[in-house]
């Protein structure tokens, strides 16, 4: 029987063992998913070669996570489209052509029928992407909108929506005693980054550049990353780590080069792989997942269970918190907000294009907020009180000066003025 990639690896993190055996579960679950995420990349690569119609859905897929979910779903599709007798063969992907506009809009309608019974609304419109997908690469028409409303609404209220605070945050770095663990968490927190942030292309050390403090221009230290998101791709923009996050980063580099021995060079992943055993060169999702899984229960972190999903959600609890900090922060550009959360709304979605340090001088102003270690909170909370304070001491010595010249050229004014009356009454003063 065929397995849910995104969900077959048991949930690890549920086990309150688990903080006891970490380098045995990590190596597990990285094995684990690299050899699920090899197997559906082979099988989709394999039907691309015996198929015309699934090679142009293939090519069309642009990261691996795109593929390995969008296979299983066509296979999924497929099944029941034997099991409908529509279909002789799983692999009869080519058949799929023959079907008209009413035929394509009936199977669909079927599948989702089928899929209310037992899925949630979000899975199954992820199963009808690879569908619509399929049959729009290979330039099928269908009636669309019918299909879509076909899918059923939940009923339950929708969780996700309560971000991670702060006090919280610290708790899972409390619990994560591994410099991986802590640079991920760090990670998360200060850029805001949707799971897919550092494997859509995979985030290696050539998207990391150093950003100076502008609290002390003159200082030299490396004090924030930048971080380039989804490079090379029209959805790239720029996120950035605040200093608590890029000393973390810092220390777990460290840790590899002292540890592991690894060499570091342009294309060496930011966050790699835990376990030798794996052989693998970076951090899947899956991994990423069960990381952050373990430390919500390591570090006791309340949850509410709203139907079945938590108000705050395991993957965007963070991205949630940092939406909030910079639209509530005032001095915040809003529009800059947009595009640190990678968002695209309106014109200015459209049209703005703010650079590098336009976007890191927003950035900043929401440090102190996203700070998570109180002592190091209030350190940069102080640097930028001081920083305030120089600037206006430099304006008001500004001003003093203006006044001073002000006050120069009112003399002078005042001096020629006497000259000029003491020539109207004594004209021989001219020669």
């Amino acid at each position: 029987m065929l397995q849910n990639p995104v969900h077959v690896v048991p949930h690890l993190a549920q086990n309150k063992r688990v903080h006891s055996i970490p380098f045995l579960l990590d190596a597990y679950i990285l094995v684990y998913s690299k050899l699920l995420s090899k197997k559906w990349l082979k099988t989709a690569e394999e039907l691309s070669s015996k198929s015309r119609a699934y090679r142009k859905f293939y090519n069309a897929m642009k990261s691996e996570s795109t593929i390995c979910t969008y296979s299983y779903c066509m296979v999924k599709f497929m099944e029941f489209l034997k099991s409908e007798s529509h279909v002789n063969n799983i692999d009869e992907y080519d058949k799929l052509l023959d079907f008209d506009t009413e035929k394509i809009t009936d199977v669909l309608e079927d599948f989702v029928s089928y899929m209310n019974k037992t899925k949630k609304s979000k899975s199954i419109t992820v199963f009808l992407g690879s569908e619509e997908l399929f049959f729009e690469m290979n330039r099928k028409i269908w009636h669309k909108k019918l299909v879509r409303k076909s899918v059923k609404k939940d009923n339950a209220e929708p969780g996700g929506k309560t971000p991670i605070t702060t006090e919280e945050a610290k708790m899972m770095l409390d619990s994560a005693k591994h410099p991986r663990d802590k640079a991920l968490i760090h990670f998360l927190a200060s850029t805001g980054s949707r799971p897919a942030g550092i494997l859509d292309p995979i985030l290696r050390m050539k998207h990391l550049s150093y950003m100076p403090n502008p609290n002390n221009p003159i200082q030299e230290s490396k004090w924030c990353y930048a971080v380039r998101i989804y490079d090379e791709s029209k959805e790239g923009y720029w996120s950035f780590l605040t200093p608590e996050a890029t000393t973390a980063l810092e220390r777990y580099f460290g840790w590899r080069k002292s540890i592991r021995h690894e060499e570091f060079n342009d294309e060496t992943p930011v966050f790699s792989n835990f376990s030798n055993i794996a052989k693998l060169d970076y951090l899947e999702i899956h991994g990423m997942r069960q990381i952050i899984g373990k430390h919500i229960i390591n570090s006791n972190l309340k949850r509410v269970k709203k139907g079945h999903r938590y108000d705050k959600a395991q993957n965007y609890m963070f991205r949630k918190r940092f939406n909030g900090i910079l639209k509530m922060d005032n001095e915040v550009n809003s529009n800059i907000a947009e595009k640190l959360m990678a968002h695209k709304r309106g014109l200015d979605g459209t049209y703005l294009q703010p650079t590098k340090e336009e976007c890191y001088r927003e950035f900043v102003k929401a440090i102190p907020q996203l700070t998570i270690d109180p002592t190091e909170r209030q350190k940069i909370e102080i640097e930028t009180k001081q920083q305030k304070i120089d600037q206006l001491e430099a304006k008001t010595q500004t001003i003093d000066e203006q006044a001073k010249q002000i006050k120069e050229l009112q003399i002078q004014q005042e001096d020629q003025a006497r000259l000029l009356r003491l020539i109207e009454k004594y004209p021989r003063m001219q020669d």
